[in-house]
């Protein structure tokens, strides 16, 4: 039990604090190994290429949205066995989880490598761009099994409370995939297929370390019958993680809108808008870890039934997450033109970004607490409200840039965006609310 750390017990802020910290770790690792993709595709291959893989970033989203986040149900149910010290329920949510997670992600990657030709055409993507786009994406769809494998053995040690040894692993394909960008891109000249082969053999090594840590836990000891099929936690996995999917899939598709709008301007703000969303993304990332942290957290304690300590739990998060909004924010709206201009060399294209960059950062409050209410909601297994937000969230950027594109240009892209993130949180928030005082009288 040394490699699993029990939530529902001890004072709250500190267990939260000290799964966060290897939460955001591994976070930061992952999107620094992005920014490094972005930085050597950029500035070893130029703009262009950048653009390509830029143009492939909603549709990658938009599919792996859907697949992790219907392996989420896994996650969520094997907290719960866990906090509830179903040891023989945790081993079979492993198992059925690692099964439905494989079958389902392989059938949709199969399915994007057939049709993704006409997708990136259905997007207004430039021909310019299209021979690398396709390259590109094609790759990391091939690897749909690599990133399947490594993502359930991390959900498997972050249900059990370890997020130290997921943290670990990204540090290690953090460096394998740096010193493979440089390699591959730029000392062999691979362009923007050395970017993705470095990706996925950096994954393989991520994944091969937690499954070597997964299979030393004793509570995680898989036998053979725990492979037999059984209906019922399946169903439930799906009940938990289909919403997850669809959310994630859902907002996908609000991105996808964007990506049109984008790629409609022409290719410098295709360029603009693929280096100033993988900063966004950045930034975003401590909150993100926050929300990731309370999942747990409310997952294991509803499985202990100790409603009062998830309500404790989440105004420690509040506190986090207000904290890592200010300086996120700050950042991006102070030092915009600082920091995009380390991925972007044409300067037509840096300035196109650096307002896209200046109201996402004005607006880092609504995403940072939209994390922590939605994935708190998401730990507890109520995953509908959740997925009615992403449908909130594709109305919120559909109107806003329809309505303001003409007008504002660019800058409407920025303004969708956060007003997506403000609608989810209020509705994600008075739920959330709702449903504690509803499992309160309940328990």
């Amino acid at each position: 039990m040394a490699s699993t750390r029990d939530m529902t017990e001890g004072r709250t802020f500190p267990i939260i604090f000290a799964f966060f910290i290897p939460v955001l770790g591994s976070t930061l690792c992952q999107q620094l190994y992005n920014i490094v993709d972005t930085i050597v595709v950029g500035k070893g291959v130029g703009d262009m290429a950048l653009a390509a893989v830029g143009a492939t970033g909603a549709i990658t989203f938009f599919m792996y949205g859907f697949i992790f986040g219907l392996g989420s149900g896994m996650g969520v149910l094997m907290s719960q066995r866990f906090g509830a010290g179903d040891y023989n329920g945790l081993r079979k949510s492993i198992t059925m989880g690692i099964l439905t997670n494989g079958i389902t992600g392989i059938t949709i990657a199969l399915l994007g490598m057939i049709f993704m030709r006409s997708i990136l055409e259905a997007l207004n993507t430039s021909e310019l761009l299209m021979h690398d786009a396709m390259l590109y994406i094609i790759i990391i769809l091939c690897g749909t099994p690599i990133s399947l494998f490594y993502n359930c053995y991390a959900a498997i040690l972050s249900s059990l409370g370890d997020s130290r040894t997921p943290l670990m692993a990204v540090l290690l394909s953090s460096g394998v995939n740096i010193v493979l960008d440089i390699v591959l891109v730029i000392v062999v000249g691979m362009g923007v297929e050395g970017a993705a082969i470095g990706t996925l053999l950096a994954q393989i090594c991520a994944g091969v370390f937690c499954y070597i840590k997964v299979k030393s836990i004793e509570v995680a000891g898989i036998s053979r019958e725990d492979w037999i099929i059984d209906t019922g936690v399946i169903k439930q996995m799906f009940s938990i993680g289909v919403p997850i999917a669809f959310m994630n899939s859902i907002t996908a598709i609000g991105v996808l809108v964007l990506q049109f709008f984008v790629n409609a301007f022409g290719v410098q703000y295709t360029a603009a808008y693929s280096a100033g969303g993988r900063i966004v993304e950045f930034a975003m990332q401590p909150c993100a870890a926050a929300g990731m942290s309370l999942s747990t957290f409310a997952g294991q304690n509803l499985g202990a039934k100790k409603i009062d300590r998830i309500m404790r739990g989440l105004g420690d998060g509040v506190i986090l997450a207000s904290a890592l909004a200010v300086i996120s924010g700050i950042l991006l709206f102070f030092f915009p033109e600082q920091i995009v201009s380390r991925m972007l060399t044409d300067k037509e294209i840096i300035a196109l970004a650096v307002p896209y960059l200046k109201i996402c950062g004005s607006m880092m409050w609504a995403i940072s607490f939209l994390f922590l209410v939605r994935d708190t909601l998401q730990g507890m297994g109520k995953t509908f409200v959740p997925m009615l937000s992403g449908i909130l969230e594709l109305i919120a950027r559909v109107v806003v840039v329809f309505l303001f594109s003409e007008s504002l240009g660019f800058k409407a892209i920025a303004l969708s965006e956060t007003a997506a993130w403000v609608g989810a949180f209020i509705l994600n928030g008075v739920f959330l609310v709702i449903e504690l005082k509803r499992l309160k009288r309940s328990f």
